[in-house]
């Protein structure tokens, strides 16, 4: 991935703190480029170890990847040597998938690097028992690998509990973990678990897990068992791991036993945060449903009304068109007028009779709906004015 903002800005920060008092030697995993288009950022990283401002040519270069880690190391002051398996970068020719610490290169480096290799590497073990090997007791690992997403970019992303079961298995001194929230900020954040609530994760997140420690012994590569399952994994297997506690080796049987409580402690921790994780999750949904409800009651409160108002509507017609058959409606004199001059009484009588049976037809009619149809199935006040607009029409027309 190479050296970004993100790493410049912390190696200016060791530097400030005294972390690199006595770090002559650089072996860097991977020849890498580096990248950095703020030329300020370079500048104070310069003159944090008291070295002469950049030339503007070799700003150029960091800004466009065309700088190379070789070429600041060295302007800061370091002995630099590297390991690729491509010699163009005058590098020491190794395949980490396979290859050993070279015999006359262990325990020689006072800081090794590993910025964005060991991921696109399937042998992790000798990844990581190589950078071991290259450095000195007393001297600096630093690894900045990808944390989250980084998608396709290699075979592995990393936890911060690797690099904690690293230091606890090879008595490593822990200076620092740290997540980045972008590769291109100049910014890190001390890791704690609870951070990932606050970062945004898609599929161009590109969060950096850079981890810090110090080799502390001169003892050989011990392989980490994560910790968690300790207590619950059978002795004859813990037997084969060992883990260094002050420069001595402990058989993972033993170890299992010594760090119980720690290890108990650990795994609650770790289990505290998955519940909370889980309680916020399930308070938001029921937030939602909660809220879904308000919305769903305050919209049922107009139709109940309004159902009601359609209901006592209909009611109403009823009760006035029987009123109307009760009473033997007649037709007006004034509808008769139009008539010829020879209608008898006998077209009168004939013309009640019509309209007594049209009235009592609507009405069956009503009546069939009004049983048949459920009080929902009403369609409102309009629809009840505009049928009583019609039965009243008929009636006296």
């Amino acid at each position: 991935m190479g050296l970004g903002p993100q790493v410049l800005a912390l190696y200016q920060q060791l530097k400030r703190l005294g972390a690199y008092e006595g770090i002559n030697s650089v072996m860097e995993l991977g020849a890498q480029n580096v990248w950095c288009p703020r030329a300020e950022l370079a500048k104070n990283l310069f003159r944090a170890f008291d070295k002469p401002p950049p030339p503007q040519d070799m700003l150029d270069r960091f800004a466009n990847w065309k700088g190379s880690a070789k070429e600041l190391y060295t302007a800061l002051g370091f002995d630099f040597h590297c390991i690729d398996v491509d010699p163009q970068f005058e590098s020491i020719r190794l395949d980490l998938n396979f290859d050993e610490c070279p015999p006359e290169h262990v325990g020689k480096y006072d800081f090794v690097t590993n910025h964005g290799t060991s991921e696109h590497l399937l042998n992790q073990q000798n990844f990581f028992k190589v950078v071991h090997d290259l450095t000195k007791p007393g001297g600096l690992m630093l690894h900045a690998v990808p944390f989250t997403a980084h998608i396709e970019h290699g075979f592995f992303n990393y936890q911060p509990n690797f690099f904690e079961a690293l230091a606890r298995y090879n008595s490593y001194k822990l200076l620092g973990v740290w997540v980045g929230p972008g590769w291109q900020q100049a910014s890190l954040v001390p890791w704690e678990a609870d951070i990932l609530d606050y970062m945004v994760i898609n599929s161009k997140t590109t969060h950096l897990l850079v981890a810090l420690s110090q080799k502390m012994y001169d003892t050989p590569f011990s392989v980490p068992f994560q910790g968690v399952y300790e207590p619950m994994t059978p002795d004859e297997v813990m037997q084969r791991y060992n883990l260094i506690v002050d420069g001595e080796f402990y058989d993972g049987k033993r170890v299992k036993h010594i760090t119980k409580e720690s290890v108990i402690a650990d795994k609650v921790a770790q289990d505290t945060v998955v519940l909370r994780n889980e309680l916020a999750s399930l308070q938001g949904k029921y937030w939602d449903v909660a809220t879904r409800l308000a919305t769903a009651e305050n919209e049922l409160g107009p139709l109940k009304s309004e159902l009601a108002a359609s209901l006592l509507r209909f009611e109403t017609l009823q009760r006035e068109l029987r009123t109307m058959l009760e009473s033997g409606i007649r037709v007006p004199a004034e509808t008769q007028q139009g008539t010829a001059a020879g209608t008898n009484g006998r077209t009168a009588a004939s013309t009640e009779q019509q309209t007594t049976a049209k009235m009592e037809a609507i009405a069956d009619k009503l009546e069939r709906q009004h049983t048949r149809q459920a009080a929902s199935a009403l369609s409102g006040r309009e629809l009840l004015s505009e049928l009583g607009g019609r039965i009243r029409r008929r009636l006296f027309t």
